[in-house]
């Protein structure tokens, strides 16, 4: 995430042509968003952690629902 806050932050300062970023071409602007595209579709599918991130949603989804059950059950 502070990858993709560093390619807005530097996007918006060549768009507003704000020294230095407003000078520099444009190949070194998009850098950042290259290599967000290659942590999101590469890199973290190959090391798996976007199962785990999907694992432990459902564990803590299944366990409030558990929970509300045992409220609403008077338990």
């Amino acid at each position: 995430m502070p990858l993709a806050v560093a390619f807005v932050i530097i996007f918006l300062m060549w768009i507003l042509d704000i020294p230095p970023v407003g000078s520099w071409k444009w190949y070194w602007v998009m850098l950042p968003f290259g290599l967000l595209m290659l942590w999101w579709n590469v890199i973290t599918p190959m090391i798996g952690w976007d199962k785990k991130m999907a694992e432990r949603k459902m564990a803590a989804d299944a366990k409030e629902a558990e929970e509300t059950k045992r409220k609403t059950r008077g338990f």
